[in-house]
């Protein structure tokens, strides 16, 4: 009896820590890239010294000072600095050790030549945005199938807490149904709030009830209650530029890991 618990107990650990670690190789969207030495390479973010201003009362002196690397320390020029913020699906604030997938080479590219979805398809007839959760970024395609611009967003997460239910986005196909502008906000979250204290949700473009793409912020996993969170430049451009109501939005299917096919192995060995 007491082997049987150890056994037993043994079997949660490893299905405790096989989940843990196929959510993680989800979520760090942009270290997985880290991997690929032939087209990206790894950055730590640190410490860094920068020069800055002193005012004193002889006038303003230059003085160099220690602080933590940012997006706008590390790559000065806004091209760059937008490809690399895309490629990590990634808008907030950088911590120190975190690691950041930068491209070999990003001379003379714009983010467009780091598309995850093909430049081109077979034309549709019709423009229509997609989203899929698996490369935690969106696609506008106009009606020739060509691709007009394409951008980070990560969707609802696994589990929120303070729901205590699963939040993952609606998938499927959808029309949009309304748009809504700069100052819109939420009516749901955070829990229990109203008005101003409930949450923006800038550029709103509901594509079912309780679900849209706006600009949030996108920390490279999913981190939502069921809204696409985009970059605000991409949500502005797409309210204001391209989507429109009835138009067709398509949100894949989140990808699966079976945790049994991982520990079955190992458990059926425990009782041979």
């Amino acid at each position: 009896m007491l082997r049987l618990r150890w056994k037993l107990l043994l079997i949660f650990f490893l299905i405790t820590c096989t989940s843990t670690l196929a959510k993680a190789q989800l979520l760090e969207y942009g270290t997985a890239l880290c991997g690929d030495t032939v087209s990206f390479y790894c950055h730590t973010v640190g410490m860094t010294t920068t020069t800055v201003e002193v005012k004193t009362s002889e006038g303003v002196n230059l003085k160099e000072k220690e602080v933590l690397e940012t997006w706008e320390l590390l790559w000065g020029d806004t091209v760059e600095r937008h490809i690399v913020m895309n490629i990590n699906r990634r808008n907030t604030p950088l911590k120190k050790g975190d690691k950041i997938s930068v491209p070999c080479d990003m001379s003379g590219k714009t983010f467009m030549d780091f598309s995850p979805y093909p430049l081109k398809i077979e034309p549709t007839g019709s423009k229509f945005l997609i989203w899929d959760p698996s490369l935690l970024a969106y696609g506008a395609y106009d009606a020739e199938g060509n691709l007009i611009r394409w951008g980070a967003g990560v969707g609802g997460k696994d589990y929120c807490p303070d729901v205590k239910r699963g939040c993952r986005t609606k998938t499927g196909e959808f029309r949009i149904i309304s748009k809504q502008g700069p100052s819109y906000r939420s009516g749901r979250y955070p829990i229990g709030c109203s008005g101003k204290k409930c949450a923006l949700m800038p550029y709103a473009m509901f594509f079912a009830s309780g679900y849209a793409f706006h600009t949030g912020k996108v920390p490279g996993a999913h981190a939502s209650h069921g809204c696409v969170r985009l970059f605000a430049e991409d949500a502005k451009w797409l309210n204001q530029n391209f989507v429109e109501v009835g138009m067709r939005v398509i949100i894949k299917p989140y990808p699966q890991i079976s945790i049994i096919r991982i520990v079955a192995p190992i458990i059926s060995g425990l009782f041979l």
